[in-house]
Formats: structure tokens, sequence, C-alpha cells
């Protein structure tokens, strides 16, 4: 479950969620992290293991990052530009069909990136996002 409107999730250093430049906001580095500490789209098993839902994540994060953008004026629709950060790039698939959900082909521009590891080891994709300011 994703963190409620208007509920944000603390970073975890000194940094903004969000911050302006000209005509542009720039969103932080989001994860699926929740106010609780745990990650969305994580689910563990009776011996502990991790099953992780690149899908669930990625949609609380789109969630969480519409949700800063109104909380400032914008829209999910005024996104130009996605950096998407995968710890497993056999996610990818499905990570894509997911983000097909919520954007068309002339939607932002997109660069996937895989990566070693994300600051939680729950945490299997993180989104750095560029949109237009309200004018």
């Amino acid at each position: 479950m994703s963190a409620a409107v208007g509920e944000t999730v603390k970073p975890l250093a000194n940094y903004p969620e969000l911050r302006q430049a000209g005509g542009l906001l720039f969103v932080s580095g989001m994860s699926a992290r929740q106010a609780d500490g745990t990650i969305a789209g994580t689910t563990r098993v009776a011996n502990g293991t991790a099953i992780h839902d690149v899908a669930e994540q990625l949609r609380v994060i789109l969630r969480k990052v519409g949700e800063t953008l109104t909380r400032n004026g914008g829209s999910i629709a005024d996104i130009v530009d996605v950096t998407v950060f995968l710890t497993d790039m056999r996610d990818y698939r499905a990570m894509n069909d997911e983000y097909n959900i919520w954007f068309a082909s002339d939607g932002p521009a997109r660069t996937t990136v895989g990566v070693r590891e994300l600051p939680h080891p729950d945490m299997v994709v993180e989104l750095k996002v560029v949109a237009r300011a309200p004018t």
C-alpha cells in the first residue's frame, strides 16, 4: 500500500523531496519505502526469504511521484524525463509492462540503468523524475 495523499516518506538524508529550478521540477530518487520503513511489493515467506514484485514497487513509486507533483502544483502528465534504476535486469519486462500502463509512447523520455543495489535490500526499483513546473 502506498503512502496516503499528503503523507510523505521522510528522506533518509538531508535532501528535498522535490526541487524547482526554472521551469522544471526535479523529484529526488523515489522508492517503494513506506512511512513505517517497510518496502511495498515485498513479501516474506515462511523461511524468511523475500519475494519482490517489481511491478507493485513501480506502481507505488509512480503513485508517490504523482502525489509529490500534485502537492507542488503538477501532475504525472507533467513528467518529461524518467530514470529507472533496476537491481535485476531480468525484471525489465515486468517493469516495462507496469510502466506502459502509466505512460504512452509519446510520454516522458526514459533511461533504464541496471544497478548493483539500492539503499535497502528489498528495494528492487527506484525512479528519478523531472517534470514541467506549473505555470
